[in-house]
């Protein structure tokens, strides 16, 4: 770097700043030098029920290729140290509210009949009923993803997401409970609780992928050639180009040739950007509009009018004409409607 750039670098993360623009400035800056320490890849020598894949074969690289993993940005650190903190406020309110909570961390190992750890975690926090302890797991999630998650299968919407279910059942287990929950949090104050059960059925199949892992990481540690010895190439593409080893050490039989093509086409590729901050706006929509029709049918009625903020909302009863269908006649439903509109100050 060029020495004078460094002096003027130093001098805006150190010096006193002499304006309000060179404060922000300062501040931006050491925030992002702060943010660009301890971003990986880090070492591991075992599955971790936090990073349990769809893809068995990612697993096994995810231990052999960890540096090929690739690092965090600055703005990724950012949002896992946010979700850190929302976690500990998240446990301290579980205490405010009155629940005994117990959050040691300990980590946790699972082994299979020939005695080698498959596993290992750690469970955010337990709280004590009586005799009984039910684990569960904060999860910080974007508003629109959030909208969009209210039971267990909903996580399968979202590739990444699917590991939650597979990390709480794991760790469910490993402590012999029969049931836990996650608390889901929109890092707007909002929250979800969602139960999860010991679905031995789907934990037999988890077992299965993280017993096939370590007979892998093993067979090529002992010095069968990985191409031998590797699992099968995950069959859906779309998990495959979003692993952090597609084409890096990771080369499925679609990556080149026939099966995949890289389009050059600018255009397109912003119009699917913009298609798909569309779809999370469309579900943050519906919630709120949810969260607000719910509200305003409680508390109004015909022809009454709110103001509301900066909102004139007038409320109308509507009759709905219902069609006969075979278990009903035809009949009418009466319902309210609503007119918002902005106020003109």
């Amino acid at each position: 770097m060029d020495t004078a750039l460094m002096e003027q670098q130093t001098e805006i993360l150190i010096g006193e700043p002499q304006t309000v623009e060179e404060l922000c400035k300062q501040i931006e800056q050491r925030r992002l030098l702060a943010k660009s320490k301890d971003l990986g890849p880090w070492p591991k020598s075992n599955p971790t029920a936090s990073d349990i894949s769809e893809c068995t074969r990612e697993m096994v690289l995810g231990i052999l290729h960890w540096q090929e993993r690739g690092s965090f940005t600055p703005e990724v650190r950012a949002r896992l140290d946010r979700g850190t903190k929302i976690e500990d406020l998240v446990i301290q309110e579980l205490r405010d509210l009155g629940y005994a909570v117990r959050q040691d961390r300990l980590p946790f190992e699972i082994k299979d009949k020939k005695g080698r750890v498959i596993c290992r975690g750690k469970v955010d926090g337990f709280i004590q009923i009586g005799r009984k302890e039910h684990p569960f797991e904060v999860k910080s999630l974007m508003p629109a993803i959030y909208a969009r998650i209210n039971t267990e299968e909903d996580f399968d919407r979202y590739h990444f997401f699917k590991k939650y279910p597979k990390q709480l059942r794991t760790y469910l287990y490993a402590n012999n409970i029969e049931d836990g929950f996650f608390i889901l949090d929109d890092c707007l104050g909002h929250q979800k609780l969602i139960p999860v059960k010991l679905d031995y059925e789907k934990m037999e199949k988890i077992l299965q992928q993280l017993e096939q892992a370590v007979e892998a990481i093993d067979r090529i540690r002992t010095g069968t050639p990985e191409d031998e010895a590797l699992p099968d190439f995950h069959k859906d593409p779309q998990v495959c180009i979003k692993c952090h080893f597609f084409k890096r050490v990771c080369m499925p039989p679609f990556s080149s040739g026939e099966g995949m093509q890289v389009l050059d086409d600018h255009e397109l590729g912003a119009k699917l950007a913009r298609l798909k901050e569309l779809e999370d706006a469309h579900h943050e929509f519906e919630r709120y509009d949810r969260e607000v029709k719910t509200f305003l049918k409680a508390a109004m009625h015909d022809k009454q009018t709110f103001i509301i903020g900066d909102f004139m909302v007038s409320a109308d009863e509507k009759t709905r004409k219902m069609k006969a269908q075979a278990a009903k006649d035809a009949h009418e439903q009466k319902y309210l409607a609503f007119e918002i509109e902005r106020l003109p100050y």
